[in-house]
C-alpha cells in the first residue's frame, strides 16, 4: 500500500473533512433548538440554512473520500494477482506438487478478493472510526467531561467481546478459506476431467465426494456466520446503555438548568455518531480476521523463495553436450533415478526407453530444469545445472511433454504460441513439417479453428503434432522429447520423425520412446530399470547383447508380421 500514499492521503483528507463537517451538524441542531426555545426565529432560519448546506456538502465530500480508498484497493488487487502468477511461474516442479490447482485459484480469487475488501472499505472504515472516535470524545468532553465517562462506562465490555472473539473469528476464517480451496480443487477437477468422468459412469461417485467437500465447507461457513452474527447484536447493546445513562444523567442537569435542551440533544446527538462506528467494529473485526487468514495463504507462496538466478548460461545458442554423474532424484522421499551416469557429446541424438516408471520422463523434466538438482550430478554445456540461471537454461531447451497440454485459443495460435507476430508462411511449413496441413485444410475454419480446454477439441494425435510444431518454432539447442509419437499410428510416425531428423541434425536430442523404430536411428540408446542404466550402446550393438532392447526389436518385429497377415 506504500505505492498508493499519495492517493491514500488524498481520501485522508476528504474524509477528516466529512467528519468535521458531521460535527457540525449537532452543533447546529442545538442552536437551532436554543433558537426556537429562546424565540429566536431569524435565527432558526440561518441555522436551517446553514444545516442544509453542511448535510448537502458533506454528502459530495463523503463521495469522494471513497474513491481514493475503493481506487487504491483495486489497484492493489491488481498488482497481487502480477505479483503472484509471476512468482508461480518462477517455480520449480516441486512446488507445484506440495499445492493443488483448486486451491491455488482459490487463493488468486477469493483470497485476493479478501485483501482488497481490507484494503478498500475495511481501511476506510477503520481510518473513519479512528477520526470519528477522536473528534467526538473531544467535543463530549468539552461539553460535559462527567456525562461522557458515564456513557463511555458500558465500552470496556466491547473490549472483552472483541478480545473474546478475535480468536475463534480466525480459526472459523481459515477454515472457510480452506474449504472454498477444496470446493475449488474438486469443481475443476469435476469440469477438466468431465470426459473421463462420463464415459466412465463416474458421475455419482463425484458428485459425492463434491457433497462431501461441498457440506465441509457449509458447516465451516455456517461456524463463522453464527460468531459473525453474533458480533452485531452484541455490539448494539453499547449505544442503548450509553442512551440511558445520557437520559438519565442529563436529564437531570436539563431539569437543574445546568444544561440546555439543545445542548443535550446535541450531546445525544453526538453520541449517535458513536453509534455506527461501533457497530462497524464488528464488521471490521471480521474482516480483518478474514484478511489475516488470506494473508498467511497468500504469504505461502509469495514467500516462498524462487529459485536463484545462479550463473549465466554461456554459448546459449549452440548445442550443448550433456554429462550425468551418479545422478539420484526422487519425489516424496521415493527415489526414481538411482545413480545414473552418462556422457551425451554435443549435437548428439539420444534414445531413452525402458519400461513404465523406469524414470524416463524425470530425467528430461531434471534437464529441463522443472526440479532443482544436486549439485555436480548434472552439467549441461560443462556448466553445474544447479548452479545455472534456470530461465537462461530454459531458453535454450525444446520440450515436447508427453501431456499434450495446449492453450486457449486457435490451432493456428497455438502453433506459434512461442513466435507470436510470426509470418504466415511459417505456420504453413511448421503443420507441414508435422504432417498436421491435410487436417487443418478440412478444419472448418483452418488454422482459425479453436482447439477447446486444453486442446479437447482436438484428437491426441493432433494435439502431439501441435505441440512439436509449437517446439519448432520456438527452436532451441537442447531437444528433450517425451514420447512425442505415442498417439500416432507408426507410418506418421516414421513420416514426421524423418522430417525431424533432417531439422535436429546437429542438436543435442534426448528422445523417449518405446518404439525401437524410431530408437534406432539414435547414436546412442540408453535403456533405464528401477531408475539406473541397464544398457547402453547402438541399435546394433544392443541387438547383439539381446537385452530388453532386443526383445522390443523383436516384439515389433512380430508385430507387424501378423499386421501383414491380418
Amino acid at each position: 500500500m506504500k505505492t498508493y500514499r499519495a492517493l491514500l492521503l488524498s481520501g485522508l483528507v476528504w474524509l477528516l473533512l466529512t467528519d468535521l463537517l458531521g460535527l457540525l451538524i449537532p452543533w447546529l441542531i442545538k442552536e437551532g433548538i436554543d433558537s426556537v426555545q429562546m424565540a429566536r426565529y431569524g435565527q432558526l432560519t440561518t441555522v436551517g440554512g446553514l444545516l442544509a448546506g453542511a448535510a448537502l456538502v458533506r454528502f459530495v465530500t463523503r463521495s469522494w473520500s471513497r474513491y481514493p480508498f475503493l481506487h487504491a484497493a483495486c489497484r492493489l488487487e491488481n498488482a497481487l494477482r502480477h505479483d503472484l502468477l509471476n512468482r508461480l511461474l518462477a517455480q520449480n516442479g516441486s512446488f507445484f506438487d506440495r499445492f493443488r490447482t483448486g486451491d491455488l485459484l482459490s487463493r488468486f480469487t477469493n483470497d485476493i478478493n479478501n485483501l482488497r475488501t481490507l484494503a478498500g472499505f475495511g481501511l476506510m472504515i477503520f481510518v473513519n472510526t479512528l477520526a470519528v472516535y477522536g473528534m467526538t470524545l473531544v467535543v463530549l468532553l468539552r461539553m460535559s467531561a462527567p456525562l461522557t465517562l458515564a456513557a463511555l462506562l458500558p465500552y470496556p465490555l466491547l473490549l472483552l467481546l472483541t478480545r473474546y472473539l478475535s480468536t475463534r473469528l480466525q480459526t472459523a476464517s481459515a477454515r472457510v478459506q480452506m474449504g472454498l480451496g477444496q470446493v475449488s480443487e474438486a469443481l475443476e477437477e469435476g469440469i477438466s476431467g468431465q470426459a473421463v468422468i462420463r464415459s466412465s459412469g463416474l458421475q455419482a461417485l463425484r458428485a459425492d465426494r463434491f457433497d462431501g467437500h461441498n457440506n465441509d465447507y457449509l458447516d465451516a461457513s455456517l461456524s463463522l456466520a453464527r460468531l459473525r452474527s453474533a458480533l452485531g447484536p452484541s455490539m448494539a447493546l453499547i449505544a442503548p446503555l450509553s442512551t440511558m445513562a445520557i437520559f438519565y444523567l442529563g436529564g437531570r442537569q436539563v431539569i437543574a438548568h445546568r444544561m440546555s435542551l439543545g445542548e443535550l440533544v446535541a450531546f445525544n446527538a453526538y453520541l449517535a455518531q458513536l453509534a455506527m462506528p461501533t457497530l462497524m467494529l464488528g464488521w471490521i473485526l471480521g474482516l480483518v480476521q478474514r484478511g489475516a487468514a488470506s494473508a498467511e495463504r497468500l504469504g505461502e507462496i509469495l514467500g516462498s523463495s524462487p529459485p536463484s538466478g545462479g550463473q549465466p548460461v554461456v554459448a546459449a545458442a549452440r548445442p550443448p553436450s550433456v554429462s550425468l554423474k551418479n545422478l539420484c532424484f526422487g519425489y516424496n522421499q521415493k527415489p526414481v533415478l538411482r545413480g545414473l551416469s552418462l556422457e551425451v557429446p554435443a549435437g548428439s541424438l539420444i534414445g531413452i526407453a525402458g519400461p513404465t516408471g523406469c524414470g524416463k520422463s524425470t530425467l528430461l523434466h531434471l534437464l529441463a530444469g522443472l526440479y532443482p538438482v544436486p549439485a555436480g550430478q548434472v552439467l549441461i554445456g560443462g556448466q553445474d545445472l544447479a548452479m545455472l540461471d534456470g530461465e537462461a537454461h530454459r531458453l535454450r531447451v525444446a520440450m515436447v511433454p508427453q501431456e499434450s497440454r495446449l492453450f486457449s485459443g486457435s490451432v493456428g495460435e497455438n502453433l506459434l504460441y512461442a513466435t507470436p507476430g510470426a509470418q504466415a508462411s511459417l505456420l504453413k511449413r511448421l503443420s507441414r513439417t508435422v504432417s498436421l496441413d491435410a487436417e487443418v485444410a478440412n478444419f472448418s475454419e483452418g488454422f482459425d479453428t479453436r482447439v477447446g480446454e486444453g486442446g479437447q477439441a482436438l484428437s491426441g494425435g493432433q494435439r502431439q503434432r501441435v505441440c512439436l510444431g509449437r517446439a519448432l518454432g520456438r527452436g532451441g539447442g537442447l531437444w528433450l522429447l517425451d514420447d512425442p509419437f505415442s498417439h500416432l499410428d507408426a507410418a506418421t510416425s516414421q513420416r514426421i520423425w524423418r522430417r525431424l531428423l533432417r531439422l535436429l541434425a546437429g542438436k543435442t536430442v534426448f528422445l523417449v520412446s518405446g518404439q525401437a523404430s524410431l530408437l534406432a536411428a539414435a547414436d546412442c540408446i540408453a535403456i533405464l530399470e528401477n531408475g539406473r542404466l541397464q544398457e547402453c550402446g547402438s541399435h546394433q550393438q544392443l541387438l547383439a547383447e539381446g537385452g530388453w532392447y532386443a526383445r522390443l526389436v523383436e516384439k515389433e518385429r512380430l508385430q507387424r508380421e501378423l499386421e501383414g497377415l491380418a
